[in-house]
């Protein structure tokens, strides 16, 4: 039987996760001054796209005119050289970031609603088959690599079956504010499950975190209440890498590319360095429940007034999130969900095969 637009909407804001975020205020740390501490640190919120196009130029070309960043640029761009410069400065500049986000969410508009109001949080919901995902990969000539599989997958090959189901939660953030600076950040989760008699059943999850994920068994996933539906997504601060839970000590992460100190900018060079994400404490801080919007992708409503329809401006963009740094050379604005490759063509492989087993579990 073929899932209904309606039941992929119910699933997506059934299984929705739950955020432990850093308080989202102006007069906290921006997160990059307080890699270390945990004093005071703020954060960015994930709240949609229209933040970022708010005050964005659109620039196709270093010599071509620039114009306003609207859903209409972005459908009609076909160039992975295009970009938003949300902040207009050549390098990042985090503390400008940081206030010209707050103008953002703090300013009212004429019918007196703050942003907040109108960007509230939110997480983007695609939910596939695996049939639909095969067919996708298929489609784009996605090459499955199984010789970095590690442990054992939730569905071993001779079990896998046609319906079962990956609900991916994309998240997309102003600013990232770490070891390493760039505007625009699309981070996120990714849900697998089976159907039962009963219903839709979770088998476990596959968390992003920088380039790489980690996966753990339903069971071993920490949920808003005792055997409930809603997965914790533990935050990191500023760089918004997705953790299964809190450490006190934060997570030390080895992150591909020299970084420049004094810039904070990181290159494309086959160096590596080990900086550390810090988590906030779920015990501390309130759980955040995002809106969700589910993507029309790959099926969307019947009726084409649907506010659901929105979202294709935008999911094909092949440009950056954010200005190109040096001209290509360091890490800047990132690529949209739809251009990450084997983690949106095919979520399965993605999880199942590519993600390490986490085995940190207290």
């Amino acid at each position: 039987m073929p899932l209904s637009w309606t039941d992929r909407c119910d699933l997506a804001i059934r299984y929705a996760p739950r955020l432990v975020l850093f308080p989202e205020q102006r007069n906290l740390l921006p997160p990059g001054e307080a890699l270390n501490s945990t004093q005071g640190v703020g954060d960015y919120h994930p709240r949609g796209i229209e933040p970022l196009l708010e005050r964005s130029e659109f620039h196709t070309g270093l010599f071509k005119p620039h114009q306003p960043a609207t859903l209409g640029v972005l459908a009609a761009s076909t160039h992975d050289t295009d970009q938003l410069r949300l902040i207009k400065r050549l390098v990042p500049d985090p503390a400008h970031a940081w206030q010209s986000y707050f103008d953002i969410l703090d300013s009212a508009d004429q019918s007196g609603r703050t942003g907040r109001e109108r960007y509230p949080v939110m997480v983007y919901a695609r939910v596939q088959t695996r049939a639909e995902a095969m067919a996708e990969a298929a489609r784009e000539q996605i090459q499955i690599d199984t010789t970095n599989e590690v442990g054992r997958p939730f569905f071993q090959p001779d079990t896998a079956q046609e319906d079962d189901l990956s609900i991916q939660y994309w998240l997309c953030y102003y600013y990232d504010d770490w070891a390493n600076q760039h505007e625009g950040n699309w981070e996120g989760i990714t849900l697998l499950l089976r159907r039962t008699p009963s219903g839709w059943e979770p088998a476990g999850a596959g968390y992003n975190a920088h380039e790489t994920g980690m996966r753990r068994h339903w069971s071993e996933i920490n949920r808003s209440t005792q055997g409930g539906a809603h997965p914790l997504v533990f935050v990191a601060a500023g760089s918004h890498a997705s953790y299964f839970q809190h450490v006190e000590l934060g997570y030390f992460t080895t992150v591909p590319g020299f970084i420049i100190p004094f810039l904070s900018l990181r290159l494309k060079f086959a160096v590596s360095s080990t900086r550390v994400d810090q988590v906030a404490d779920d015990r501390s801080v309130a759980l955040i429940e995002p809106q969700v919007e589910v993507l029309p992708d790959p099926i969307g409503p019947d009726d084409p007034q649907d506010r659901a329809w929105q979202h294709k401006k935008w999911i094909s963009f092949p440009g950056s999130w954010g200005m190109r740094l040096l001209l290509g050379l360091a890490y800047g604005g990132p690529t949209g969900p739809s251009h990450k490759g084997l983690k949106w063509h095919n979520p399965f492989v993605w999880v199942e095969r590519t993600c390490t087993p986490d085995f940190l579990v207290y």
